[in-house]
């Protein structure tokens, strides 16, 4: 596990990683051979491609909103809100507005 967490502390997944002006930041909390959980800030205008996720995969919209594209749908995700890929799902994010999120990701 990612050593920026700490044991016995309580923290906000938000404050753990910044917005980069016209960038997407990555910090992987697990990175498992099956599992993998992944936090990402978008800032307004940034996103990723339509790809397929290798495993089942859970969003958890942890900071503003953003777009996520799945199998042909767009749908808005507010912090707070989650939503599911299944594997190989098409999908794809957009961040209008700064968005962060969090991704849990099976490997099968």
């Amino acid at each position: 596990m990612n050593e920026t967490i700490k044991s016995g502390e309580v923290f906000k997944l938000a404050k753990l990683l910044p917005y980069r002006d016209g960038r997407i930041v990555n910090m992987d909390l697990i990175n498992e051979p099956k599992l993998k959980f992944v936090l990402m800030s978008f800032d307004e205008g940034t996103g990723l491609s339509e790809h397929a996720a290798p495993g089942e995969a859970l969003i958890f919209a942890l900071d503003g909103e953003g777009i996520i594209g799945y199998e042909g749908k767009e749908h808005v995700l507010h912090t707070g809100e989650n939503f599911k890929f299944a594997k190989n799902g098409a999908h794809y994010v957009k961040a209008e507005k700064p968005f962060k999120m969090g991704l849990l990701l099976t490997i099968e």
